[in-house]
């Protein structure tokens, strides 16, 4: 506690409390006495000349009360105040974290950020709430942030307002960070001083924190001049939490309908905790486990990885992991993938002679296939037409160069160094194949009979595929951004063409080929990123769907794409047009609030901010209060003083009478 004017207090106590004892020392003492003549009233009041300056001072309640009530008067002079919890008097900017942690819930079910948007509805009604205590009348603003900040409400003194602005803040899933609200505070606490040509005149403003501490940048960060902060905290230090922190997928091989799911899981707290992860293909369970991840261990999260056995997916779909725990942060126990439906390949093809390919290419459902001769084609590889199809097929075609694509060649080989060695091939059959690759899946090679080919001199780079008697019949490779799978005979000079396995082999290399390299899922997007899309023709507006169930309505742009965002939530987020459902993105939490644990002391720069404290000199005025117990101790020694005199008792008296008249 401080004292602001204590000269003054000690002044007037050292005036006026002597001076009142000392009335109370002389004041004449009467007796109530009842007599039967006037003639006796002068003996009654003889001691009146008695009373004398030193004598003993008899207990009284009125000197103890008007005592008491001197004495806060004293103090009320002297300005008392305490540091600690009141708000500084001018500017106030409520900065409230809204990010993904915020979402923890307390035993009751209240999440964080309701906790702070009450606390700040609080601060505003003390600030502009009216009345002898309220503030003095400056102006706040509020800023929600998260990894972005927004301006809710700029500066007024409304209280109404305010409020209004604090209630329309809404959660958001991404991660936390002070530098871009800081940054808006100080550009609506910052003026243009003419005076000065045009430099900046900063105003002190007191910034109100209400976060869980867990938030990027503070470090960077330093307060300028004028500015102070004051700190409060939401949540427990003990909070903690277990999450899924990542989640993939991919193919058991790149031609392969079966996905393999891989998750892994953390856990903030200090024991060992057990939990049973679920995973889901379009709402259809596929398979759960129980999984045990380890304690936090020097400040990083216990961590385990899950693997789930290869499930078939030939088509796509949404493979949704759940956590079945309560937790305080429940929005981490949800994660999905979307896996992206095989895509049609366009496929060019050039062969010399019969069309024996184009054939089997004809009932393979392609997104487009274009039949070219040799001659156009090696045009295409030169101008680089080539690289708009998926895979180029060719039969018994030379091709003097190989540009970057993926191929199927048949016959003559290619101009690559993997393949520069080669004689004449004489008749074979065919004896080992690798069957567990993809192109030779369901492929039976023992029937097939080869009249001549190509003996190739194989080297390290090259995978051989089917082996026959003499020579390599079927192998694969892949160099500098080309990629072969190549068959070293022309299928005419041999039996293939008539049996069954023939065109198992063609679509098995086409769709090994155009599906390599191809994600098995699609990208996963983060809190805060923009969705982008492009819409087919004739599509005027999309419906973007977020997991909470809000819509929107895109219109589409004359380049025939959409652009929504930021991203706020995690989950599912659907985009349809059609009135059907078209698209599926998934965003997932953040790891870095994935640990709910609240922090007691933040430091912005090298100014450290205890929880409920502040960074400069906030004091609680104590003297509106002492005034005011002034008045309640001066209206209890009126009662008693009527008391002892009998005017409460005549007062009543009076008014029984008044009744009965």
């Amino acid at each position: 506690m401080i004292w602001v004017t204590p000269e003054t207090g000690l002044i007037l106590g050292a005036a006026t409390i002597p001076f009142l004892l000392l009335l109370y020392f002389l004041r004449l003492r009467r007796q109530p006495l009842r007599i039967s003549s006037t003639m006796l009233w002068e003996g009654a009041v003889e001691d009146l000349h008695a009373n004398s300056p030193f004598q003993r001072l008899r207990p009284s309640v009125l000197l103890l009360l008007q005592l008491f009530a001197l004495l806060l008067v004293v103090l009320s002079l002297m300005q008392p105040q305490v540091e600690g919890g009141s708000p500084k008097l001018g500017k106030h900017v409520l900065l409230i974290d809204r990010s993904a942690s915020m979402a923890s819930q307390n035993n009751d079910g209240v999440t964080r950020l309701e906790q702070a948007k009450e606390q700040a509805k609080e601060l505003v009604t003390q600030l502009h709430g009216g009345g002898l205590f309220s503030g003095t009348g400056g102006e706040t603003m509020i800023v929600a942030f998260s990894d972005t900040a927004e301006i809710s409400i700029p500066f007024t003194n409304s209280e109404q307002q305010l409020v209004a602005a604090i209630d329309a803040i809404n959660i958001t899933h991404g991660g936390s960070s002070i530098v871009d609200a800081l940054k808006l505070a100080r550009a609506y606490t910052t003026n243009v001083d003419p005076e000065k040509n045009g430099l900046s005149l900063s105003e002190s403003a007191q910034l109100e924190l209400f976060s869980d501490g867990s938030i990027a940048g503070l470090q960077s960060e330093a307060l300028q001049r004028g500015e102070t902060v004051r700190y409060h905290q939401l949540g427990k230090e003990t909070d903690t939490n277990i999450g899924i922190g990542t989640m993939s997928a991919k193919r058991v091989s790149e031609a392969s309908d079966d996905v393999q799911v891989f998750i892994s899981l953390l856990n903030t707290s200090n024991q060992v905790v057990s939990t049973d992860v679920e995973i889901s293909v379009n709402g259809i369970p596929i398979g759960i486990q129980q999984v045990e991840i380890p304690a936090k261990e020097s400040g990083t999260p216990g961590s385990a990885s899950v693997v789930f056995v290869p499930f078939s997916m030939p088509s796509g779909g949404v493979i949704l992991a759940t956590l079945d725990t309560a937790d305080a942060l429940v929005i981490d126990n949800i994660a999905s993938l979307v896996i992206a439906p095989p895509k049609d390949l366009k496929v060019l093809l050039s062969e010399d002679k019969a069309p024996l390919l184009k054939t089997v290419l004809e009932g393979m459902p392609l997104a487009e296939l274009k039949v070219v001769q040799p001659n156009q084609l090696r045009d295409m590889i030169v101008s680089g037409e080539t690289a708009q199809f998926d895979v180029v097929v060719t039969r018994d075609v030379s091709l003097d160069m190989l540009p970057i694509g993926k191929f199927l060649i048949f016959g003559q080989p290619p101009k690559l160094k993997a393949f520069s060695t080669f004689v004449e091939g004489e008749a074979q059959v065919m004896l080992v194949a690798n069957e567990s690759h993809p192109v030779m899946r369901f492929v039976r090679f023992e029937e097939i009979v080869v009249s001549n080919g190509y003996e190739i001199i194989t080297d390290g780079s090259m995978e051989t595929l089917l082996e026959g008697s003499g020579w390599p019949a079927v192998m694969s490779t892949r160099l500098n951004g080309v990629q072969v799978v190549y068959v070293a005979f022309d299928p005419l000079e041999s039996n293939w063409p008539y049996l069954r396995s023939f065109p198992f082999f063609v679509y098995n290399a086409v769709h090994y080929l155009g599906r390599s390299g191809d994600a098995v899922s699609t990208a996963l997007r983060s809190v805060g990123e923009t969705i982008s899309m492009d819409i087919p023709e004739g599509i005027a507006s999309v419906t973007v769907i977020e997991p909470n169930g809000d819509f929107h309505e895109v219109n589409v742009s004359q380049e025939g794409s959409i652009t929504w965002g930021p991203i706020r939530l995690t989950g599912q987020h659907t985009l349809s047009w059609s009135g059907t459902k078209q698209h599926t993105i998934a965003v997932n939490t953040s790891v870095a609030e994935m640990d709910i644990a609240s922090t007691p002391t933040i430091s912005i720069g090298a100014t450290e901010v205890t929880a409920s404290g502040s960074s400069g000199n906030s004091f609680i005025q104590l003297w509106p209060w002492a005034l005011g117990a002034v008045l309640f101790v001066l209206l209890v020694e009126w009662w008693v003083y009527q008391r002892k005199t009998g005017g409460v008792h005549r007062f009543l008296h009076s008014k029984v009478k008044d009744t009965w008249a």
